[in-house]
């Protein structure tokens, strides 16, 4: 698959989850795992000649993308209860996109060890200072679902 198919496939079915947690809330929030599975895959298995460490900033990049629509632009009253109801979907999507990523990264035999090695940890990195800065993104937001 071309990279810019693959990437904009990705981007495509972010911005699609983000229109249907606006407009068919909760269901964005109830598809952000399988969101999150299809972008990675895309990213780790679709593109072709980029720099791992590339393609975990891009993984990053989505589901970042995919948590910020889906904080700010949910249906409903955004309270405590709900985010964490965000952050759990949030977090049974990021564990099989960490494995897939993994698997991705590591069939990858043209890269050296250490730039598999980074390339994880910058995720999980990535991933943890995202949760540091955005944890409490879009608390006492209120959009109608009529």
């Amino acid at each position: 698959m071309n990279n810019k198919i693959a990437i904009g496939l990705a981007t495509f079915i972010i911005i699609l989850n983000g229109f249907i947690g606006h407009f068919f809330a909760p269901n964005g929030i109830f598809l952000t795992p399988i969101v999150l599975i299809i972008t990675t895959l895309f990213v780790a298995f679709g593109t072709k000649n980029i720099n791992v460490i590339i393609i975990s900033i891009l993984t990053y990049f989505f589901v970042a993308l995919n948590d910020i629509s889906i904080k700010l632009y949910s249906g409903g009253s955004h309270d405590n209860e709900g985010l964490c109801f965000v952050h759990l979907f949030l977090f049974f999507g990021l564990i099989p996109t960490f494995g897939i990523l993994f698997v991705g990264i590591f069939k990858q035999n043209e890269e050296k060890l250490v730039n598999k090695i980074i390339a994880l940890v910058l995720f999980v990195l990535l991933i943890a200072i995202h949760m540091l800065i955005f944890r409490s993104l879009g608390l006492g937001r209120f959009y109608s679902i009529e």
